[in-house]
């Protein structure tokens, strides 16, 4: 149960950290998470934390890098594996070999192989992290992806070394024979069965797509286990799990591309999850390096000032020692294949996107699961310097990090925006209304049209908070459809309807509808009674009828001159079904005006968010008028929605074709218009089964 707490705890932290990170936008988000981790320590069941390296290894590390192996395609790796091998096992090593000779030289008590564990823990780097950092930057064409092709292999080359260091330590000698094969055996290992065991999973998982009675609930699951059954798989056989998790991640996007569109809604639910799961796993491990931070203060108490200041210097010289032989690395390298990373040789955008790339360098989730998972004992005895290990590796993360977060942002230009926000949301608001008017001139049923207005006006809120509006523009406007129905029923009067139950309604119009708008100017509602004087006498000349049977006598005469008339009136007699028949009539002519209104704002391009607000108010006084306080479940046809969509899809491709819209802006839309019709026919099923 405790295990539980713990899990929980770890995902509200990384929740927290979240919520907090909008307010301090400048702070990159890997720090916040660090300081999360450390103020959460406050909780008891975080004292003296302690993690199982194995677990992180397993339980973390694992499932981000099959990941990450799964945004890489086979294409990819054949057309870059001589730069995925010069950066991810070339440069580790020269990486590697230049860290454990500063740190023999530095701490000369240390053995040769332990200052070559602490190399090959501080050599994996951390490419989702510089992505965070670098949101909203101009990152050079092509050195990102060398950033993530590197750091998809070099955690394996971390690990192997790591592994190959403990060996010679623990049997006092080096073959380098011995050590050679070690290598390859643990790496090309990991990468056989990997590729293996995906190559069956997939198998597997095409069969159940087709076979299972419900392929979701089997497809989805076993995708989601395939790296912890591969990562234990490999572990197994003593090979590398890590390097067996990416090649599995590679065949599974190779699935992917083969796959295209069978088992779409599969492919949809997975890619979603592992979306969201990798955003909390990559956030859970800046969280327990942040739980951590008590423990390093403890060490450097421990060790006092001085031996903490040296360990200190340390590792800042490795960070340095790490950045200079990056940068050295990428400004030697004259290979043309490299050129499309690293740009021509000898020339300022070379040395430019060298800096990057040593800055580029930080050190994460990987370096921090292989400090941890260092033994505390060796034939019986306590592994010398461990907690000296341990104390410059996750300095070593944190001054990564930290310089990063300070010198990338100099380095870099603040990309430039295809368009803006502003623009992208009024887009959007633009072919919603414009689909509502399509929809509102197609179908007749008032409920129906008013189920698919609600339904296209979420879509509003897709990103970000809704827009403010002017709550001044809304009360103009709900007078202004008030007048017009007020003068629509006082034409109804004149046109033989009951002018009783025609001027009840007017009242319950007036109190329902305008009363609560207290700021309603008093001269507005003088105006309008003056309106309604005016209209009834205009009238009353215009059929001379003075007195009541002056108006008997008309409405008689008018029935018999027009048959619809009199078939209308007498629906009329019953008192409830006229005023239910009249409320009727009322909806829709408001819809009409409405309508009206929308289509005029769209073209004059001002905000229509009064329109969606006044809508809402109407429908709520047309619902209490039929005594209907409850909203009932409306069916609206799939048919129906599709075409609402489709009416999307119409007004962006009118718009881009005309230039008025961006081509990145709709692609934007286009995108979000496929997942709300995704979401809504979904649903759609989901009513329908039940």
């Amino acid at each position: 149960m405790a295990q539980l707490y713990l899990i929980a705890l770890l995902l509200i932290a990384v929740i927290a950290a979240n919520i907090i990170k909008p307010f301090i936008p400048r702070v990159p988000e890997d720090l916040v998470l660090i300081v999360v981790g450390g103020l959460f320590t406050f909780i008891p069941v975080f004292r003296d934390f302690a993690l199982d390296p194995e677990f992180f290894l397993f339980l973390i590390i694992a499932p981000l890098m099959f990941q990450e192996g799964q945004g890489i395609s086979f294409a990819t790796m054949k057309k870059h594996f001589n730069a995925i091998f010069q950066l991810s096992v070339i440069l580790a090593l020269f990486v590697v070999a230049v860290v454990a000779l500063i740190t023999d030289k530095i701490q000369s008590a240390w053995p040769l192989t332990l200052a070559i564990a602490l190399a090959a823990i501080v050599v994996p780097t951390d490419a989702v992290a510089v992505k965070s950092m670098t949101t909203g930057l101009k990152m050079p064409k092509g050195l990102n992806q060398s950033l993530e092709l590197e750091s998809l292999f070099n955690d394996a080359t971390g690990i192997v070394l790591l592994d190959l260091a403990l060996s010679v330590y623990k049997q006092g000698s080096f073959n380098l024979v011995e050590g050679v094969s070690h290598f390859l055996i643990v790496a090309l290992g990991g990468l056989i069965i990997g590729a293996l065991a995906s190559g069956l999973i997939v198998a597997l998982r095409l069969y159940l797509s087709f076979h299972a009675s419900s392929a979701q609930a089997t497809t989805i699951p076993l995708n989601i286990l395939t790296p912890f059954v591969i990562y234990l798989l490999a572990e197994h056989f003593g090979v590398s799990g890590i390097l067996a998790v990416v090649a599995a991640g590679i065949v599974h996007n190779y699935e992917q591309s083969r796959l295209q569109l069978i088992a779409t809604e599969s492919r949809v639910v997975s890619a979603t999850i592992w979306q969201t799961l990798t955003t909390l796993l990559n956030g859970v491990v800046f969280v327990i390096l942040g739980l951590s931070l008590p423990k390093i203060l403890k060490l450097i108490g421990d060790f006092g000032f001085e031996k903490s200041l040296g360990l200190f210097g340390l590792a800042f010289l490795i960070y340095l020692a790490m950045y200079g032989a990056r940068f050295f690395w990428v400004s030697a390298q004259k290979q043309d294949r490299l050129t499309g990373f690293f740009g021509q040789h000898q020339t300022k955008d070379r040395l430019q996107r060298a800096q990057i790339f040593g800055v580029a360098g930080v050190h994460g989730a990987v370096t921090l699961a292989l400090a941890m998972s260092l033994p505390t004992t060796v034939h019986g005895k306590p592994l010398p310097f461990l907690n000296e290990i341990l104390l410059v590796a996750t300095l070593v993360i944190l001054i990564s990090l930290i310089v990063a977060a300070l010198i990338l942002p100099r380095l870099l230009e603040e990309e430039e925006q295809v368009f803006s926000e502003e623009e992208l949301n009024q887009t959007r608001s633009d072919m919603i209304d414009s689909a509502i008017v399509k929809t509102e001139q197609r179908i007749h049923d008032h409920d129906t049209k008013a189920a698919i207005a609600q339904a296209l006006q979420t879509q509003k809120l897709t990103i970000g908070h809704p827009k403010s509006h002017d709550e001044q523009a809304s009360l103009t406007l709900l007078t202004k459809v008030s007048d017009e129905l007020q003068a629509y029923l006082d034409d109804l009067i004149s046109q033989g309807y009951d002018q009783d139950t025609v001027e009840r309604y007017i009242r319950f119009l007036q109190r329902g509808l305008l009363s609560p708008a207290n700021s309603r100017h008093p001269l507005a509602r003088i105006n309008q009674r003056l309106h309604h004087w005016k209209h009834e006498f205009s009238w009353h000349l215009k059929t001379r009828t003075f007195t009541k049977g002056q108006r008997l006598r008309y409405q008689q005469e008018l029935m018999a001159r027009n048959p619809q008339v009199a078939a209308k009136v007498a629906q009329w007699k019953d008192g409830r079904q006229a005023m239910l028949a009249l409320n009727d009539d009322v909806q829709k002519e408001a819809d009409r005006l409405l309508t009206k209104a929308l289509e005029s704002e769209l073209e004059a391009h001002q905000d229509t968010e009064n329109i969606a607000e006044v809508r809402q108010l109407l429908e709520r006084f047309f619902r209490i008028v039929a005594h209907d306080y409850r909203k009932g479940n409306v069916s609206v046809p799939t048919a129906d929605y599709i075409q609402a969509f489709a009416d999307e899809y119409s007004y962006l491709s009118a718009q881009l074709a005309a230039g008025k819209v961006k081509n990145a802006v709709a692609n934007e839309l286009y995108t979000e218009i496929n997942q709300a019709q995704t979401l809504l026919l979904m649903e759609q099923g989901e009513g329908e089964n039940e």
